[in-house]
């Protein structure tokens, strides 16, 4: 559509003249940054030199200066390494170090230098619980999520920030809601885009901060220019840019000259949007920003295009791979100089090493010079002990030995005595315990096997009518119970584990379960090969806790559809039991005989148990078990 047709055709001459008319940014922070300059000559090293630091590097991220930010950036990282003090006091300042090193490899274009960053960021204000910091990094990083088109992994990040946001550090919810309009904007869920977006226009405009309002604008912008209201994204392009560049937020100037220029285009106003992209690519040369050149290029080279400027198109693409070239090249500088700084604090650690080794090798010397005359001394008094208490003492030894001889003897006794009744009580006790656990064990056996078997022939006698195939299945199916009784009357592993496939006798079990058509269960095992070869006992309990999950499902919750996944890596087995049925709060049902009897059969395994369960929305029970 061309700009005639967007609504605006009524304008005069003069007013059309205007609006294509762009100026180059004014210099005007010099003066306010010569005092932080001063600042940081005369601040003592750590703390005061730190903040002087911050406000440099928020000066030019205002500035949108790149290279900038990621050398103030760098500076603070360095001089905190080299700071005598502990880490947990280093690991708050690492947070904002590599905050600003994030917002710097950004608008320098090195998107994932600028996640490398955050998330080293959040890491280390964990590690001091430093809250903002940790906020301000979880925020960025959802940006640079955004723009590398990943906007899932931003929802996922954002979605617990903005309460404690609103209570603490409210200047921070109105970025946090702009990246989450972008998310939805980035997933085309338009509606809800322009609604987080306004939201955050009205938090920006309570807090009265006139950069994230501006911000917003060019967002809602962009949601006017999809709905067809050319004037409306062009008032809002235009007033950020015009406002960024006379309050200096330059990056809200590049952003609203490159939207303007993109809408020129769509618009075929073409000589308009060459205009406008032409100076603020100037002033992205200026302040070195290659991400803002590249955008502006990439427009530029469609305008040349489209309308048949061919040499000019050739230009524009010859520079923007000299800068696509420059990035790339800076990336590599950028991991070169991070390989040099860690080369050079460990050159500097291995120093302060040497010079401790140095001051211990002295203390030992003293030490051992000290020990060496005390012995001296020692050895002197020892020598004027009269030899007549020696004698004296060598008779009472002997006399005490045969004292002592005497009373070994009755001790020995007595030890011989103690040791025979323990023995007596430990037999005891084991024969009780054992009791105990054939007892629990044919408790189990009788609950999971037989009930599992009993609950499957109710189910399928409750639908069964003159098929025969079903009542070849039930006594088959009778068939087992019986078997089960008898092999718990013996005391031995059902005989089947040891004649058939242990993933051919679950998938029968399956299929009888399956058979009457009221429940479906979807079974996976994998690999196969693995699952069959495990050992026997832990198939037997395996094949018991399927069993006792299928009869509570049949028995409790009122599930039409189970989903069973059980696989063998080298050294764990893992059972994944999900069934859509009514569900239950763990919290708050006692277990029954049915679970107590699956936690004891997985803690015998030495396995680990996890239930997430929510009423009415089915319950999902995940076991594994470690595998020698």
């Amino acid at each position: 559509m061309g700009w005639l047709c967007s609504g605006v055709a009524q304008e005069p001459n003069d007013v059309q003249e205007k609006r294509i008319q762009f100026s180059t940014i004014p210099n005007t922070q010099q003066k306010s940054i010569q005092s932080y300059y001063r600042a940081l000559k005369t601040a003592n090293y750590g703390t005061e030199r730190f903040s002087v630091l911050l406000q440099l590097a928020a000066h030019h991220i205002d500035q949108a200066n790149s290279d900038s930010i990621i050398h103030y950036g760098n500076l603070y990282l360095r001089e905190i390494r080299n700071w005598d003090q502990g880490i947990k006091a280093k690991s708050s300042h690492f947070s904002k170090a590599y905050f600003i090193l994030g917002i710097g490899s950004r608008f320098n274009g090195l998107i994932d230098n600028a996640v490398k960053w955050h998330i080293q960021g959040i890491t280390e204000a964990e590690a001091s619980a430093q809250d903002e910091f940790g906020y301000r990094n979880k925020i960025g990083l959802a940006n640079t999520y955004n723009l590398k088109s990943e906007p899932e992994k931003t929802l996922a990040i954002l979605k617990d920030l903005p309460q404690p946001l609103q209570e603490d550090w409210p200047e921070l919810l109105p970025k946090t809601l702009t990246f989450l309009g972008d998310a939805h904007y980035l997933q085309a869920q338009y509606s809800e885009a322009n609604e987080v977006y306004n939201e955050a226009l009205k938090k920006s405009i309570e807090i009265e901060d006139e950069r994230q309002e501006l911000t917003v604008k060019l967002k809602l912008g962009t949601i006017a220019e999809l709905n067809n209201e050319y004037s409306l994204a062009f008032e809002l392009y235009n007033n950020a840019r015009e406002t960024g560049m006379q309050k200096g937020y330059l990056n809200i100037y590049f952003e609203g000259t490159i939207r303007m220029g993109e809408l020129f285009y769509k618009e075929e106003n073409y000589d308009a949007a060459n205009a406008a992209l032409s100076v603020a690519y100037i002033n992205a040369i200026e302040r070195d920003n290659l991400h803002y050149q590249k955008e502006i290029l990439n427009i530029q080279r469609r305008v040349f295009a489209v309308t048949g400027d061919h040499s000019n198109a050739y230009a524009v693409m010859t520079q923007l791979s000299g800068i696509n070239t420059e990035i790339a090249r800076r990336q590599q500088q950028k991991v070169i100089r991070e390989l040099e700084v860690q080369y050079e604090t460990l050159e500097k650690e291995k120093a302060i090493s040497s010079l401790e080794e140095d001051k211990i090798l002295k203390e030992a010397e003293l030490k051992r010079q000290k020990t060496i005359r005390n012995a001296f001394l020692i050895g002197f008094l020892i020598i004027l002990i009269p030899i007549l208490g020696l004698l004296y003492l060598y008779y009472q030894k002997l006399q005490t030995q045969s004292e002592l001889a005497q009373k070994q003897k009755v001790i020995n006794e007595q030890k011989v005595t103690t040791l025979k009744q323990e023995q007596e009580l430990n037999l005891i006790k084991a024969s009780i315990k054992g009791q105990d656990e054939e007892r629990k064990r044919i408790a189990q056996e009788l609950h999971d096997s037989i009930g599992g078997n009993l609950a499957g022939i109710k189910l399928q006698v409750s639908s069964i009518g003159e098929n025969f195939s079903q009542w070849k299945a039930i006594n088959a199916q009778l068939d087992d119970t019986y078997q089960l009784v008898r092999n718990i009357a013996h005391t031995l592993i059902p005989k089947k584990f040891m004649r058939n496939v242990f993933t051919d006798l679950v998938k029968d079990y399956v299929s009888a379960i399956s058979i009457n058509g009221k429940l479906k269960v979807n079974l996976h095992t994998q690999p196969e090969e693995r699952l069959n070869i495990i050992d026997e006992n832990v198939k037997f309990e395996i094949y018991k806790i399927i069993q006792e999950l299928v009869t509570n499902t049949l028995k409790h919750a009122e599930a039409s559809e189970i989903a069973i996944n059980l696989s063998a890596a080298v050294n764990e087995l893992s059972l994944l039991f999900e069934d859509n049925g009514k569900g239950f709060d763990p919290s708050k049902t006692k277990d029954g005989l049915g679970f107590q009897n699956l936690k004891s059969r997985v803690k015998h395994l030495k396995g680990a148990l996890h239930i997430d369960s929510t009423e009415n929305r089915g319950t999902v029970i995940s076991i594994t078990i470690p595998l020698e």
